[in-house]
């Protein structure tokens, strides 16, 4: 039962109605980095180097961002971005940041859809999951978080007095 409250009070601490302003991902994307290459028959373009993508309130940081865009088409987009960690950092609609890390992130814009995979943390007004794995389906504000063999799931939950300091 006790588990049961805990990932309820989580559901509620990670769910607001919006999860990141919601003209987001309607800004153009700014990508700056050290290098880029272009492969124009696959439909792939890979930033290198201190690698910095900005949509909107979105502010991806990573030393590597690969764009691929199946079969040229628009909307399609996978962004796999690489880091030791490579981060993002998102403003939402009631203006409280959200900051997440990991080894790898992917995001399917096609589906709205957030893969973080090794050694994943999500942070939110000193709130924070740590997992091998953390899946996010933006439209459904559906999230799931998954331990690897050698690690457990970690959700530490701040009193609400502390995150009105």
């Amino acid at each position: 039962m006790k588990l049961y409250k805990i990932s309820t009070l989580l559901f509620l601490c990670l769910s607001t109605p919006s999860w990141a302003l919601s003209n987001d991902t309607e800004q153009p994307i700014y990508i700056d980095s050290d290098n880029q290459e272009l492969d124009i028959q696959k439909n792939i373009v890979t930033f290198t180097g201190n690698v910095i993508l900005r949509q909107g309130s979105i502010d991806i940081r990573a030393d590597k961002v690969v764009i691929t865009r199946p079969n040229g088409q628009d909307g399609q987009e996978t962004i796999d971005a690489y880091g030791k960690p490579a981060t993002f950092h998102q403003i939402m609609d009631d203006g409280k940041p959200i900051d997440g890390a990991s080894l790898k992130m992917r995001y399917e814009t096609a589906i709205d859809f957030l893969k973080m995979t090794d050694e994943a943390i999500l942070i939110q007004e000193g709130s924070e999951i740590q997992g091998n794995v953390i899946t996010y389906k933006i439209d459904e504000q559906r999230l799931v978080a998954e331990s690897g063999k050698t690690k457990r799931v970690t959700t530490i939950l701040q009193p609400k007095n502390l995150n009105k300091k």
